[in-house]
Formats: structure tokens, sequence, C-alpha cells
């Protein structure tokens, strides 16, 4: 596979924002301003089975006393993603990727999952829907949300947020008035200022490890990989005891 190299100041060199497209296509990566072809060479290397390309950095996170997660808190593997609700890639990994991960590890008992948002700069309807989810969290309603918005026939205008708080029979003007009020905008800015420290700046972006005292240590993956590649990293962390 074509190795993708970044310039030490982090810019492309001549010919690379083909390459850099082409990249971000082939790792299902939704990518931030700025974030280099770097991470999508990462991410695409992860998907080819490349060891040398791969991102083995070990990265480590605070996990917050309550988290919109699903699976055992006492699970030996967590996943924490970082989304962003107009991503394709995202909706993708949804689709294809979640629900054999969610039947194979999340419900035996062996992963803990846990959403974080990431909305990025330019996907307008981004950040109204990561309000969207955490509203909706108020009245106990944040996974039928997430599912929700994710699924790529749903609207994220205002009506379309408004048609889904009806749908899942939410007290529409308390969801309102919870979006209206941007009372969530700190902990969403908090979310991918997070993201971003740990070198994360598009989506999917995951990190899978142990967690320890509340502290999350592991490897970063950036991109809707297949379930085949995420199902080979969980095997071999869980095989490392």
């Amino acid at each position: 596979m074509t190795k993708i190299t970044v310039a030490a100041g982090g810019a492309p060199g001549a010919g690379a924002p083909r390459l850099w497209l082409c990249a971000l296509l082939a790792a299902g990566l939704c990518a931030a301003a700025g974030a280099g072809v770097g991470t999508a060479a990462r991410a695409t290397a992860a998907a080819a089975g490349d060891d040398a390309g791969g991102d083995l950095r070990q990265v480590q996170m605070v996990l917050e006393p309550v988290e919109q997660s699903q699976g055992s808190a006492t699970a030996p593997l967590t996943m924490v993603e970082f989304t962003d609700y107009q991503c394709p890639y995202c909706r993708r990994f949804q689709a294809e990727v979640w629900p054999r991960l969610k039947h194979d590890y999340v419900d035996s008992g062996k992963l803990r999952f846990i959403v974080r948002d990431l909305p990025l700069s330019f996907h307008a309807g981004a950040k109204p829907a990561a309000e969207a989810a955490h509203c909706a969290a108020e009245q106990g309603k944040f996974w039928p949300m997430h599912d929700a918005l994710l699924d790529k026939g749903t609207a994220l205008s205002a009506e379309g947020l408004e048609q889904q708080a009806r749908t899942l029979k939410l007290d529409v003007k308390r969801f309102d008035d919870c979006l209206g009020s941007g009372k969530y905008a700190a902990a969403i800015e908090r979310n991918a200022a997070q993201a971003d420290a740990l070198g994360l700046r598009g989506t999917p972006a995951f990190v899978i490890g142990r967690v320890q005292h509340g502290q999350l240590t592991g490897t970063p993956v950036e991109g809707a990989l297949p379930y085949e590649e995420f199902n080979a990293l969980l095997r071999e962390l869980l095989a490392g005891g």
C-alpha cells in the first residue's frame, strides 16, 4: 500500500490534497479542518491491516461518573466513540458495525460503549443534533434519540429534531425549551476539546482500552472501519488480559 506522509509542518506536499481525499474516503472519516493526511493515513493503514502505518500510540482520558453508555460498568474493555450526527461515516458505523459490536461484545458483558460529542464545524446540523440528544436524555430517551439521529433518513433541521421528539413521545415543550436554552453547549464543547487534546480531529473516532480508577487508557482508532478490524483489536485486547 502506498504510504502517505506529512511534512514536518503538517502540511501536505505537492499532489497530496488528492491523496488526502482518497485516504479520507478509504478510511471512512469525516475530517475536521487541519486534520492533515496523517489522520486519514493512519485509519487507511489500519483498514488495510498495515501495522507499520497504524496508530500504535496509547492515550488516556478521564471518564465522568455518569456517562451515556451501554454495557456493564465492570466490563473488561471500554470503547468511547466521538461522533458527529451529520457525518455519513458515523451513520455507516451505526448501521453496519454497531449492531454486531453490540451483540458480540456489549450484550455479552465484554465491552462498555460510551458516546461523546464531536460536532465538526462544517456540519451545520451536528451541534443542534448533539444538543437534541442531551435534551432527550433528560427524559430518559438518549439512546432512542441517538439512534434516530444517526439514521440516514433523519433530517437534522429544527423541524426534523422536533419530529423525532414527537415520534419518541417526549414532552415536546420541555424538549424545545431545553434546545432553546443552549444548556448543553458547554458540555459539548468540552467533549470536542477533549477529542482535540487526544489528537482526534475527525469522526467517527474511538478510544478502546481498559479503565482503572476512572481513567481509560487505550488505543485511538479513527474511521468507520469494517467490523472485522474492530473485532480483531478487541480480541487482541481481551487476550492480553
